[in-house]
Formats: structure tokens, sequence, C-alpha cells
């Protein structure tokens, strides 16, 4: 296992997911709202970015925000879909008096997303919207439907709790403070390996239905940084889909799970939005020795390379 630290590259979108450190085409495509969605199949991060950039034409007094859209890892192997569709995205203005705040729409415009086509760092932008200066402490999503496809072309449509469709509630903290002139990027992390609770024994691959209940991670991405690297076994062979997760650090070491990857073909995995501090990993995959990794250190705009071997089990 190797751990080391680099200047984090932008992030991915749709047209670069076959790639895995694609370019945007210049800085102001990096500096957005991130909104991500964590499939409920696959199962990170708001990122806010307050840089002054001058070749962009503002509103005078105000600022932009931009949502992106990503996803998180579970049973990838016997899953070709997951399907949500998304009719409206609001955020909130923080007041002295929060109870009489009023959210703003972002977009109020239907948007079906395949989550699966979302991993290892890529992002789909929601909404960039003009805002007035100042800060902002909650972004509410409404969810109306949810789809799950199997590889066998079964189709589970999903029961959305009636808190989806009237908003999921996702608490910023600390709030995005928006300046006149300045982009805010902010990451949601829609957590698929919690949020998708799948019916029956999906380890022997009889999977009977899902239980939709949306779980959905925030972050600032001016203050997260990212972690990758690669799953080899001890003939050096790339591990595809062992899962990869990141833990809080605490003295229990319960109950502290961040987020998740699975490792694509050539055995690489990204997990972006991580909150700069302290972490510890846990690789696993059948057949093979479950390896844990402590003292992971991720520092904000870096990232941070944390490389696996796993050992055949006996």
């Amino acid at each position: 296992m190797t751990i080391k630290s680099v200047e984090m590259p932008p992030l991915q979108t749709p047209a670069a997911i076959n790639t895995f450190s694609p370019k945007f085409k210049n800085r102001k495509d990096m500096k957005r709202i991130g909104f991500v969605l964590m499939i409920l199949v696959l199962g990170t991060a708001l990122m806010l970015s307050c840089s002054k950039d001058d070749t962009v034409n503002y509103t005078e007094g105000k600022g932009k925000v931009n949502i992106y859209l990503t996803d998180a890892p579970f049973p990838i192997n016997l899953v070709s879909k997951t399907v949500v569709t998304i009719d409206k995205v609001e955020i909130r203005k923080q007041e002295s008096d929060t109870t009489g705040a009023e959210f703003i729409t972002l977009t109020d415009e239907p948007m079906e997303v395949d989550l699966l086509t979302l991993s290892n760092g890529v992002t789909e932008l929601l909404a960039s919207v003009e805002l007035e200066a100042g800060s902002y402490d909650q972004i509410r999503m409404h969810v109306s439907k949810s789809s799950v496809y199997m590889n066998d072309d079964t189709k589970f449509d999903l029961k959305v709790p009636s808190g989806s469709s009237s908003g999921l509630k996702i608490k910023i903290e600390p709030a995005i403070e928006i300046s006149e002139g300045q982009n805010a990027d902010v990451l949601l992390d829609f957590d698929v390996s919690k949020s998708f609770v799948a019916k029956g024994n999906w380890k022997k691959g009889n999977i009977i239905g899902f239980n939709f209940k949306p779980v959905i991670r925030c972050v600032l991405l001016d203050m997260a940084g990212r972690i990758e690297g690669t799953v080899l076994d001890t003939a050096n062979t790339a591990l595809e889909n062992a899962s990869v997760k990141v833990w809080m650090e605490t003295e229990e070491m319960t109950d502290s799970l961040i987020t998740s990857a699975f490792t694509n073909p050539d055995g690489k995995y990204q997990i972006i939005g991580i909150l700069a501090g302290n972490y510890y990993m846990t690789t696993e995959l059948d057949s093979f020795t479950t390896d844990t990794v402590f003292n992971v250190s991720v520092t904000a705009g870096e990232s941070t390379q944390v490389d696996f071997m796993l050992t055949p089990e006996p």
C-alpha cells in the first residue's frame, strides 16, 4: 500500500466517463456548485469555490451557484441502471429567523439521471444560477421517481417517500458564502449503498426489490480533496469491483462511514468531496482478505493516492 498527495485535478463530466482524469475546457468549468446524487444503487461532496473570475459578466450584487450530480456504489455486478427523476432543486438563503426563510428555485425542469453513469469522480451539472450575495444554508431536492434495472432486464419501480416528493432537505455546513462576482461550488453525495436497500439476499444474487431511503451527504468542495488509487492482488493483477470505503477516525470507529466506491476494470477508484482531515480506509472483495489502512490524510484541493494489494484467502 502506498499513500501520496498531489494537486487535485478538476471534476469529471459525463463525457469523460471512460477517462479517469479528464480536463475541463477552462478553469471556469471547475468553479461550480456540484450537486452529487449518490445513486441508490452505487454508492461523494459539496464543494465551495469563491475565487473572483473577471472574465465572467455577473449581474451587479450577485454571484453564481452551480449544482452537480455524482454517485456512490453498492452491488453493481447485479444492476445495469439506477434512474432517478429530479423535478426541482431549491436553495435557502440564511436569515436570522430561519422559520421565515424562503427557498429559491434553482431549476424546476425535470431531469432523469442514470446514477450508474456517475461514478469514480464523474459529476452531472444540475443547475447554474445567479443568486443574491449572502449566506445559503440548505438545499431542497424533489425526487418524483426512482427505478432500478437489473442485468437480466428486470425493472423495479420504487416507492418514493413522501419526504422526497415534498423535497429532501440537505443542510449545508458551514453555510455557503456567496459574494458579488464569485462562484460557489457545491457537491451533494447521494449515498446509493444507504439509499437503495436491497430486499432479499443480494450476495447470492436473489434480489426481489429495493426500498428507497434517500441519504445525501453535503460537502464544501473548497474545503475538500479526493482520494484515488489502484487495487491489485499479490500477482499485480488489477481487481475490478473491489469495495473501497472511507471512514472517519474516531475512538469507537463504528458508524463512521463517510462514503465508498468500487474499482473499475483497471482496478482504479476515485472518491471526491472528502473534507480535509484524517481517515482510515478498508478494501474488500470476495475471495480476498480485507485490507485496512490507517492515517490517511486528506488536504483541501489535493488528491491523496492510496494503493492497495489484496491477498487471496487460503
